[in-house]
């Protein structure tokens, strides 16, 4: 799986969360952070993959 697939991974599980969410308090927290792992899935590609040669990327351990 490629650094950019598992970003946009992670922004599908913070979406999820955000649904599931029971205090609305939460729900702006979980938008956000899905938007920085969108905002990041975007780096990735634009730098064509250079991200991959600097260790591995971050996952929330679901996948």
């Amino acid at each position: 799986m490629s650094p950019n697939d598992i970003y946009r991974s992670n922004a599908q599980d913070c979406l999820r969360m955000a649904q599931a969410a029971p205090d609305e308090h939460d729900k702006p927290f979980w938008l956000t952070l899905a938007q920085s792992w969108l905002r990041l899935a975007e780096h990735a590609a634009r730098e064509g993959g250079e991200l991959e040669n600097h260790g591995s990327p971050v996952s929330s351990g679901t996948h």
